[in-house]
């Protein structure tokens, strides 16, 4: 696991005011860390590319809540 699931990245995390997370993800975030979830998605945007964890630990990708953890 690339990025740790610590109560740092836990704050720093954007998924909650991404426009794709949704009511049933309201008690998931840092995707990128824990892998993708599952709830259904309806992609509504991301902001995975602003995100600072996703910038700390140089990830390039979107959609973490969909791909699973980061590698």
């Amino acid at each position: 696991m690339k990025v740790p699931n610590t109560p740092e990245n836990n704050t720093n995390c954007l998924c909650p005011n991404c426009p794709t997370h949704n009511e049933c993800m309201k008690d998931q975030k840092l995707f990128c860390s824990i892998g993708k979830t599952s709830c259904e998605l309806k992609k509504q945007g991301c902001l995975c590319g602003e995100c600072p964890v996703a910038s700390e630990y140089q990830l390039h990708d979107l959609y973490f809540c969909e791909q699973g953890a980061a590698k």
